[in-house]
């Protein structure tokens, strides 16, 4: 664990692993860079990992600034960056912002900014300032569970119900209000203010693979088409019945599958497929950046 004071804040981190090329993880809504430490220690035998938690700042702009800062002082030139949900807003942000900062992008359950969720984010925002503070939490708590309903098979079930125990422990224990709202601004900024089209990245000369569920209940289909629309030159691959959940139920073809991409140990774009998991009839996408 490391920190950066950047502007007057101060910005956690984690780093770990060895090899000659970094991977920068961007985590999910709740928690910070402890909740990247099982896909770190997937990625680490063969990269450096580096994992900012996201400080309760208001701006996308103030989270790029504080993860090239973070990457400056780690003396790393271009990092491989990986956002997964939330994490993944952030990634894409970064790219805009640092593309000479970023070698490949790795997008996880995630979507394009949309101005219609930005509304309802917003409307949301202001009924959350106006009820107590540990209503909005028991709400919260209970969506989250929600969203960690898919049908787990035996051998991820113990990670499942550590998981489930870590949200009810973040939720109970950690969770502010004032960081709550950071990531609801962080998440406004990203839906009302962000545009990314299809060219934007004429001129950037790495690659973007898209990792997706069929049946993610957060992310549902017409999201996931309009990021393979804002990324049409993407490698997609799409998990078979894991919900928002693959990181917990398939990590090890998680992680083999992006250091399969981010090695581009294939003979060509479309051999990508031959690392996403078969198990129910899905269609695969797979296209070169």
């Amino acid at each position: 664990m490391k920190s950066l004071t950047i502007n007057g804040v101060e910005w956690e981190y984690e780093t770990a692993g060895r090899g000659p090329e970094a991977m920068l993880l961007f985590h999910g809504a709740v928690g910070g860079a402890d909740t990247m430490r099982p896909l770190a220690e997937g990625f680490a035998d063969e990269f450096r990992t580096i994992a900012p938690t996201v400080a309760d700042v208001s701006t996308l702009d103030e989270v790029c600034d504080a993860a090239s800062a973070i990457l400056d002082r780690e003396h790393v030139a271009r990092a491989h960056v990986f956002g997964g949900s939330f994490g993944g807003l952030v990634a894409q942000a970064f790219l805009k912002r640092r593309p000479a900062q970023v070698e490949t992008l790795t997008l996880l359950s995630t979507g394009a900014p949309d101005r219609k969720t930005g509304a309802r984010t917003a409307r949301t925002s202001k009924f959350m300032r106006l009820i107590p503070f540990p209503l909005t939490r028991a709400l919260l708590k209970m969506e989250m569970s929600r969203h960690l309903g898919t049908p787990a098979p035996p051998e991820a079930a113990g990670r499942v119900a550590e998981s489930r125990r870590r949200l009810e422990d973040y939720f109970d224990r950690k969770l502010t209000k004032r960081t709550l709202l950071s990531r609801v601004e962080l998440s406004l900024d990203f839906n009302l203010r962000e545009s990314y089209a299809p060219g934007d990245y004429d001129a950037w000369h790495g690659r973007v693979l898209i990792v997706e569920s069929d049946n993610d209940p957060m992310i549902p289909a017409p999201e996931r088409r309009r990021l393979r629309d804002t990324y049409p030159r993407a490698m997609v691959c799409t998990f078979p019945g894991a919900g928002h959940m693959i990181p917990l139920l398939q990590p090890e073809a998680l992680t083999g599958l992006v250091k399969a991409f981010v090695k581009e140990d294939y003979s060509s774009p479309s051999d990508i497929t031959d690392y996403c998991p078969t198990d129910e009839p899905h269609e695969h996408h797979a296209h070169d950046f």
